[in-house]
């Protein structure tokens, strides 16, 4: 029989506080859901008297009648307006709550009250198989869904294709882009825009062997015959397969769009292959993972953290240093002795099969953890860099920043101990899985440990045995 009490759904509660704390008199957002309560601004400031007459007037479809004060008016309209524009701060914060329901949490909130007065432009319009906008536009998409790494990404792509079509000369706009040679010397130049038709074999070769000799634009000028001038320099194997792949992604959204037809697919068996990048060992031998684990910095300094940080994520995985970031107290098990997780990589995408990666926690683990925690309660982070308070782009500034500063400690503590390798926060995760490998585990369970869907994308973390584990094995043939 049906329950009528689970009809009744969790959704947050919004009212009015006038905050009189520090002299302020500002009116802001009372949000509560489950017994916890945050206060939001609305950017008014009212007396006191003013504040209650306001109260007196909530809740109503419209003011006082009798009331003419244009600026008291002005103030209960911007709070109160059920009208479909402009919708007033109260009913406009109650809708997303509404919206939320039972899934509310107070950062979701906030992200979408932030939109309140912004006017939306109007969508942009670009032609339907013009190939760079398209890449601009995943960019977009990723960025809404707050996936910042893959939107830089298409962007980059993007503005790697336009210094690639900008550097053609006029027989190269008539070969790639269909552009005939200007008759005159002072023949304008057409727009250049580069259609999906233009995306042939022979286009991407030249585009990838021009990207090993000029893919990476030059970011300072440099000397040369004593004049400054900016050096374009070769970009590496692995960036022209990342920007090929985001490419191919776009033009295979084309085709099921139905704006080009798959006969002008230019990738795969008999078109354009994409690079891979060259295999370079990044996975450290036990012998050299031990030396980092039992060296000492000085306690509190960033030397200290970055062998922290470095160290965590080859114990906890390889759990790369924006999940680390992320980990949240709800996340651990203190009686399991474990935290378990969800990949940020993966976090926001639409998959409905993501992994929940366990770790189980060392003593050393419990050790770091210990240096850098503030709070254990369930919603605080675990490690002090991230705040609710952040924006995504701020988010990922910071974890950005700290994975360079760890890169830089990491690299420099490697010198001290005669590691040859050059180490990077990646390796962590490439030392995790190779030292398992050739402990003898198993590849599934390797897989599994990496949150991986499939064991081919595992295959690619494990490095290659050493001599003495290759000896032990050919023994076997004799």
């Amino acid at each position: 029989m049906f329950n009528q009490n689970c009809s009744i759904m969790k959704q947050a509660t919004v009212n009015l506080f006038f905050d009189t704390r520090r002299d302020d008199n500002k009116i802001k957002l009372n949000v509560m859901f489950e017994r916890k309560q945050k206060l939001f601004s609305t950017g008014i400031k009212v007396s006191k008297a003013e504040w209650e007459r306001l109260k007196k007037n909530a809740e109503k479809e419209s003011p006082d009648g009798k009331i003419k004060d244009d600026n008291f008016l002005d103030v209960w309209h911007k709070l109160w307006s059920r009208e479909t524009a402009p919708l007033g701060i109260v009913p406009f914060a109650r809708n997303i709550t509404k919206q939320l329901g039972p899934n509310f949490t107070f950062d979701l909130f906030r992200e979408s009250f932030e939109n309140y007065g912004k006017v939306e432009a109007p969508p942009e319009r670009i032609e339907s198989d013009d190939v760079i906008s398209m890449l601009d536009l995943k960019a977009k998409a990723m960025e809404s869904e707050e996936r910042l790494g893959s939107a830089a990404s298409y962007r980059d792509t993007g503005i790697s294709l336009r210094r690639f079509i900008s550097s053609f000369n006029d027989a190269d706009m008539s070969r790639f882009l269909n552009i005939p040679k200007p008759t005159k010397r002072n023949t304008q130049k057409p727009a250049t825009i580069l259609r999906f038709e233009h995306v042939t074999p022979d286009f991407l070769k030249a585009y990838e062997q021009w990207m090993l000799l000029y893919g990476r634009a030059a970011k300072k000028k440099k000397l040369k015959k004593g004049e400054a001038v900016a050096i374009d320099t070769p970009a590496t194997l692995t960036t022209v397969g990342i920007y090929c792949r985001q490419l191919r992604s776009v033009f295979n959204d084309a085709i099921t769009d139905k704006i080009v037809s798959s006969d002008l697919y230019p990738f795969g068996k008999g078109g354009y292959v994409i690079p891979a990048g060259a295999n370079i060992k990044k996975a450290l031998s036990k012998v050299d993972v031990m030396k980092i684990i039992n060296y000492q910095g000085e306690p509190g300094s960033y030397e200290e953290r970055g062998r922290d940080l470095w160290v965590f994520s080859y114990l906890s995985n390889g759990m790369n240093i924006t999940d680390i970031c992320n980990i949240k107290w709800k996340d651990i098990d203190r009686i399991g002795n474990s935290l378990s997780f969800v990949r940020q990589k993966t976090a926001r995408t639409r998959k409905g099969n993501q992994v929940r990666i366990k770790i189980n926690l060392f003593a050393e683990s419990w050790n770091i953890i210990n240096r850098y925690t503030n709070s254990s309660a369930p919603e605080s982070y675990v490690f002090p860099f991230l705040d609710s308070e952040m924006t995504a782009k701020q988010k990922k500034s910071t974890v950005s920043q700290i994975v360079t500063m760890t890169n830089l400690h990491i690299r420099s503590i490697a010198k001290k101990l005669d590691i040859a390798m050059d180490i990077t926060t990646y390796a962590a995760r490439h030392s995790f899985a190779t030292i398992l490998l050739q402990s003898e585990a198993p590849i599934a369970f390797i897989s599994q440990s990496l949150g991986h869907q499939n064991i081919s994308t595992t295959q690619a973390y494990l490095g290659s045995f050493d001599d003495e584990k290759m000896k032990k094995y050919l023994e076997a043939l004799i």
